[in-house]
């Protein structure tokens, strides 16, 4: 399920699996790709029940995509950016 609410101005996030689960995920993580190419993405989680299958749907829809993808398993918000370029 993808429900339009989980687009936030500077994040995607809503409660699972009510307004997101891993097909809103895994469609996520191929729009993302496709929209803006990037040749690799990083992908953190955080310690919710949910994470490890939510972030491998993004990451399966993003290497279905054609990006490489660099699973940084559980971090913190600040380990995600400081893997991320620029």
């Amino acid at each position: 399920m993808l429900d339009p609410k989980v687009f936030k101005a500077y994040d995607i996030r809503g409660i699972y699996p009510d307004e997101l689960d891993e097909a809103g995920a895994y469609a996520i993580g191929r729009a993302y790709v496709d929209e803006f190419e990037p040749r690799t993405i990083a992908v953190g989680r955080d310690m919710r029940l949910s994470s490890p299958s939510m972030a491998d749907a993004v990451m399966r829809g993003a290497a279905d995509s054609g990006a490489e993808v660099l699973d940084l398993g559980l971090v913190g918000t600040e380990m995600t950016s400081a893997a991320t370029p620029g």
